[in-house]
């Protein structure tokens, strides 16, 4: 029962995040815009596919060449050291998108920050399954195979910040 409405969840929550209107579907949208937004956020290239199903319900398409090149100027600012420490302080997961040349920093900043993270026994096994999650996504062999392990990330973060915001109101024990 709480497998299924932990998956129910996670499915509202991963289609929400895209945030787009028809209108701007029927426009065409600024798709470098978009995946600025969303590399800032360091959000993963699979993120386009949501835009994609938001859109395809009113015939358009987004550009994927475009939304690319936005994502990855973006990242250049979520990749930083300094955004890395941040992220790792209040406990974000790393989807692992960034660039290989600046992942090395950005994740010891990460792990860095990650010592200022809340250490309650109920979070205690979300940030265990996070730092399972981002060993196993570092070691995935096929997109689809990582692309799985980014959702489990994306969900558990979710919890984490579920319960940090609302201590004390929920529980998966």
């Amino acid at each position: 029962m709480i497998r299924t409405a932990i998956g129910v969840l996670a499915v509202l929550v991963l289609s929400s995040c895209a945030m787009i209107s028809e209108s701007q579907c029927r426009a065409g949208g600024d798709w470098r815009a978009f995946g600025e937004s969303d590399g800032f956020e360091g959000r993963a290239p699979e993120y386009l596919s949501e835009y994609a199903q938001v859109c395809a319900k009113y015939g358009a398409k987004p550009a994927p060449a475009e939304y690319e090149a936005g994502r990855q100027a973006g990242l250049k600012g979520y990749c930083t050291p300094q955004n890395g420490f941040q992220r790792g302080a209040i406990g974000d997961a790393y989807l692992g998108v960034c660039p290989k040349d600046v992942e090395p920093k950005f994740v010891a900043e990460l792990l860095r920050g990650r010592q200022l993270r809340p250490s309650t026994p109920e979070l205690y096994p979300y940030f265990a399954a996070v730092d399972q999650d981002e060993r196993a996504l570092a070691a995935g062999t096929n997109d689809a195979e990582r692309a799985q392990i980014r959702a489990r990330l994306i969900q558990t973060q979710w919890w984490i910040r579920h319960l940090l915001n609302h201590k004390g109101t929920f529980s998966l024990d």
